[in-house]
């Protein structure tokens, strides 16, 4: 019998509100079943969202326990929905801060083969190696299937603890040749349909270069939005010592 999820549960699962899991089921990022006035999602439909085997159900990992994982997903959801791009934002180690947003139908089938995670996470091991070294607002990245992400930095009292990507994008239109021996190549390590692949590239978007100085200053933006929660994340804590410290006095 399907393992069938509440809308709470998935939730808890995705670390996301009501309304986005609602938004994901009508982008098709999520499938669900109504019975009566209630969604149920199988439970095998949520982990191929999170790109896990049924055996490993994972969720984005939290370096930090007080990083305010349901505001951030909201900004970024609502980045995703106005971009059309793919976002997601990343600990110093490349671990997922958030579920991604807006995923394109490639970077999904990447995610349906366990040697594609493994691609994908040592591509964000790889940006957030090089964020650290950034020294600009943003940078632009490449990712080991071939598509581009601009990243920028988030800081947290003094310290860089990530960054915001968006990306699963083209700068330009790839050269037919070259794409077909990617494709080729990336069906070949991780046992993909080849027809599938060719599918899927079809719909990755190519930036207009018009719009290139934009797409650079997203990022950007939405990072400066997730500072402005930590910064008051920080505030609020602050408060809160010093409320525990009165009272101890008292």
């Amino acid at each position: 019998m399907t393992d069938l999820l509440t809308t709470r549960q998935v939730q808890d699962l995705l670390k996301v509100d009501r309304i986005t899991v609602y938004r994901m089921l009508q982008d098709g990022r999520l499938k669900g079943i109504k019975i009566g006035q209630q969604w149920r999602f199988p439970r095998a439909e949520v982990e191929r969202f999170l790109g896990v085997s049924p055996a490993a159900t994972a969720q984005p990992a939290i370096s930090d326990p007080a990083f305010p994982t349901h505001c951030v997903q909201t900004i970024q959801d609502l980045f995703a929905d106005l971009s059309q791009l793919s976002t997601v934002v990343l600990d110093m180690q490349g671990n997922p801060l958030t579920i991604v947003s807006h995923p394109t139908r490639f970077h999904q089938l990447i995610q349906s083969s366990p040697t594609g995670q493994e691609s994908c996470r040592a591509s964000y091991q790889s940006f957030a190696r090089t964020s650290a070294q950034m020294k600009e607002a943003s940078q632009v990245f490449t990712c080991a299937s071939g598509l581009q992400y601009v990243g920028s930095p988030i800081f947290d009292r003094g310290a860089q603890i990530g960054i915001f990507l968006a990306g699963q994008f083209y700068w330009q239109p790839p050269d037919p040749r070259e794409e077909s021996g990617r494709l080729l190549r990336i069906s070949a390590a991780h046992n993909l349909p080849l027809e599938d692949l060719q599918a899927a590239a079809r719909q990755i978007p190519v930036i207009d270069p018009a719009q290139k100085v934009r797409v650079e200053a997203w990022p950007v933006t939405a990072a400066r939005a997730v500072m402005s929660i930590l910064r008051e994340r920080t505030n609020f804590m602050d408060r809160l010592q010093q409320i525990a410290s009165l009272t101890q006095l008292g």
